[in-house]
């Protein structure tokens, strides 16, 4: 038997020709076989699922999946220029580090540069166990690391800091809808997320 298991949702090339597991299926000449969706989520809270179904929007199943754990809402917040943004985020990546030494947390990114800058930022700060993922090296330890969001995927990170949640970075798209609902998705206990100038639809 062969089982092939994915989420639909996590689409994070912008460039494929996949359309659903019912396509795939029908071109390998399968037709007969039927596409299981699992209903359950168990990485991230209702809060936080209830969020990233939102933001999949058009893209979303017609029912959310169920969860088994509640949690703290998400947040959202604005900053007028990115040296506040990095400014609060630095205060309070290590506010959570002396409460919480051994939590993992990931600081995500949708392009390359976006996380080259925080991580910058942060390195000039108090912020402990700091590091800068470029090739999945992630280490699996506790502390802060920074990588894009396309690496991040298949993770989860105890807290979530998705920086650059504004327009331009993430336009109404289906790229963007999947990119931002896979970084949502990464979170385990508790998501924010940080925009500078106007926040993303």
């Amino acid at each position: 038997a062969v089982t092939l298991a994915g989420d639909t949702a996590q689409q994070v090339m912008g460039a494929n020709d996949f359309e659903s597991w019912e396509q795939v299926l029908q071109a390998l000449g399968l037709d007969s076989v039927n596409v299981s969706p699992l209903k359950v989520t168990y990485r991230s809270t209702a809060a936080i699922m209830e969020l990233a179904h939102h933001i999949l929007g058009p893209l979303a199943p017609k029912d959310a999946p169920a969860t088994t754990r509640d949690g703290v809402e998400p947040e959202l917040f604005r900053f007028k220029d990115r040296g506040e943004c990095f400014t609060f985020l630095a205060d309070a990546v290590r506010r959570l580090q002396v409460r919480e030494p051994n939590a993992s947390v990931a600081i995500l990114a949708a392009k390359t540069w976006q996380a080259d800058q925080a991580y910058s930022a942060l390195a000039r700060t108090e912020v402990v166990n700091l590091r800068r993922i470029r090739d999945h090296d992630f280490s699996f330890e506790p502390g802060v690391e920074v990588t894009d969001i396309r690496q991040s995927k298949g993770l989860e990170f105890d807290y979530v800091v998705v920086i650059d949640c504004d327009l331009d970075t993430f336009p109404d798209s289906e790229i963007s809808r999947h990119l931002l609902h896979v970084g949502v998705t990464r979170a385990a206990h508790q998501l924010w997320l940080l925009s500078v100038g106007t926040p993303s639809r």
